[in-house]
């Protein structure tokens, strides 16, 4: 009996051999030769170095400079932990106790990557160290670049920043968990997969020991570099135009195919804050303060129009058929709905208004009755169509629609009628009326053009050049009735008594344009006499603008100017928009003779 429990213990045994053998040469062989595999071959990834970002000129906006990164291996026990920490501590001054927290927040089980715990080290801290840190088992030093932008708080807008990557953006780009930094506003983020590039990498064979013995081939990384419309010399000139008069807004220069070459916000931000990671206390800093630095006005600041929006309800109206551009409606200093007045910002009014007085006087009351002529649905519709209230399809990120209101849109937003005192105010781009400095920058290249812009930052890829787009959206009668609206808008910067004559200065050539004082409170019904801009508190005066095009024969350039409660849009813009075109000259961006 003995003897057969011992054979039968034996044939079990046999039996296993004989399963596990099979298991391992027939069933499974593949995948334990893959695994066997994995042991001698390995795969060296090799981060790009992320695009450089030039201006129109070729100066560098945003580059690269060389740093290093120290990392510690994972699984370390505190006791080790703290060896190490304490060794690094002799040759490079580091906050131990942050160190230490930093590493425990990120060691894991199930992460097998060396862990970063000081990042952006310059070259001159570590290179005398680098030998006898390396020497630790522990330790790992590796070649990083910090993401400079030189002009700071000039362009933080237009290029946005980088940042760390987080998982979730991880998740999306899985190279990112390499390459670890990734774009997160602006230019940076709009192209992001052009700048990052993808990652190259070095097929080897390694040793018991992890020690390379063999390269099998090599893939490099690749990245791009990228080309902007904008120019730095006009950017600064811009930029100091806002420091100096300490005004806030924002000013767009853009050529009538839609080229963005300058876009200026002020109050600004530097975006090298956020390269290395913001403070708290900057944060705070920046998204408390009243004048808002860390918004893109331009694309993202909604704003009332006020009478920017005029020329492009004028050409809807005459364009329409209801009324003829020659024919004059008396406009006194209010027109009456029910028991409410709405005023005209002249008291006197303007007499006999036709469309060039009307473009030129800013007449509220002509635009009163063409309000109610067309209607609001019809109004809305066109001025969509026109650009307003919607996305410009900029290349940026974060543009918003801002709001061109109707009957359906009062409907859904409040569940209320639509009342006729809001047709009128709508139709001076007052009310619920909310566009982007942008949207006016775009209708006026189309009033100068007959062609619909997409603005473009880009100039090329490499050495691919990115073709602005236009687009046909007038009709044949609107195409014709251009010239009388493009009449109107010079009469405003020319001719006595137009709202900007007064302080447009450019000798070499004559602009055309339209101001607009966009209220940002009501006006009570019971005020008799209306406060000067000036002498109100500087949050209760209105928004002033000015959008012009020029030369007014052959239309190149649009500039237009949102000052944020700066009043009078002739006032507060005119100058600068004087000195913007004769920077354009000086920059030969517009040809004079003799210049």
């Amino acid at each position: 009996m003995r003897q057969k429990i011992i054979l039968t213990l034996i044939f079990l045994l046999y039996l296993l051999i004989i399963l596990r053998v099979t298991d391992l040469s027939i069933i499974n062989h593949k995948l334990y030769t893959d695994l066997a595999n994995n042991n001698i071959h390995k795969k060296i990834y090799i981060k790009p170095i992320r695009g450089i970002i030039y201006d129109i000129n070729h100066n560098p906006i945003a580059y690269n400079k060389l740093r290093f990164s120290l990392l510690l291996k994972p699984h370390l026990k505190n006791i080790e932990l703290n060896k190490t920490i304490n060794f690094i501590n002799n040759y490079i001054k580091i906050d131990e106790n942050k160190i230490f927290k930093n590493y425990k927040k990120q060691n894991s089980w199930y992460n097998q990557q060396f862990i970063s715990i000081i990042d952006y080290i310059k070259y001159k801290d570590i290179y005398s160290y680098f030998p006898i840190l390396i020497q630790n088992k522990n330790i790992k030093i590796e070649s990083d670049y910090l993401r400079i932008y030189p002009q700071k708080e000039r362009l933080s807008h237009i290029l946005g920043y980088v940042g760390k990557a987080n998982q979730q953006e991880i998740n999306k780009n899985p190279e990112l968990k390499y390459i670890k930094i990734t774009g997160k506003n602006g230019i940076e983020k709009e192209y992001n997969k052009e700048l990052t590039g993808t990652l190259g990498y070095i097929n080897v064979i390694v040793n018991a020991k992890n020690k390379i013995i063999k390269k099998i081939n090599e893939v490099k990384p690749t990245t791009h570099n990228l080309t902007l419309n904008i120019d730095i010399n006009l950017q600064k000139f811009i930029f100091n135009l806002f420091k100096k008069s300490h005004k806030k807004g924002t000013i767009i220069v853009m050529d009538t195919k839609g080229r963005i070459i300058s876009m200026v916000n002020y109050p600004s931000y530097d975006n090298n804050l956020f390269v290395k990671g913001i403070s708290t206390k900057e944060w705070q800093k920046l998204i408390h303060n009243n004048f808002k630095p860390f918004l893109n006005k331009a694309i993202a600041g909604l704003y009332p129009p006020g009478s920017v929006v005029k020329p492009a309800i004028g050409l809807i109206a005459i364009a329409s058929g209801k009324i003829s551009p020659y024919k004059k409606l008396w406009c006194p200093g209010y027109i009456k709905i029910g028991n409410r007045k709405f005023r005209d910002w002249r008291a006197a009014g303007h007499g006999f208004t036709d469309i060039f007085k009307a473009i030129k006087r800013s007449a509220d009351t002509y635009y009163y009755q063409i309000g109610l002529l067309l209607g609001i649905d019809y109004i809305s519709a066109n001025l969509k169509r026109m650009g307003f209230g919607k996305k410009t399809g900029i290349d940026l990120p974060n543009e918003r629609s801002g709001i061109i209101p109707n009957k359906e849109w009062k409907q859904k937003r409040y569940h209320q009628s639509w009342f006729i005192g809001e047709t009128l105010n709508s139709s001076i781009g007052q009310g619920y009326v909310l566009v982007t400095p942008l949207q006016v920058a775009v209708n006026t290249a189309l009033i100068a053009t007959a062609k619909l812009p997409v603005p473009q930052i880009i100039k090329s890829i490499d050495s691919n050049i990115v073709i602005p787009t236009q687009k046909n959206i007038l009709t044949k009668k609107e195409i014709k009735m251009l010239p009388l609206i493009r009449k109107g808008m010079w009469e405003v910067c020319n001719s006595p008594g137009g709202t900007a004559a007064n302080y447009i200065n450019i000798p070499y050539f004559q602009i055309a344009g339209k101001t607009g004082t966009a209220q940002v409170h009501s006006i009570p019904q019971d005020v008799k006499k209306r406060k000067r801009e000036d002498e109100l508190a500087y949050w209760k005066r209105s928004h002033a603008w000015l959008t012009t095009y020029g030369p007014y024969k052959h239309p190149q350039f649009i500039v237009t100017a949102m000052i944020e409660h700066g009043g009078h849009g002739g006032s507060a813009a005119g100058k600068m928009v004087s000195k913007i075109y004769k920077k354009l000259v000086e920059l030969h961006y517009i040809k004079v003779k003799g210049k």
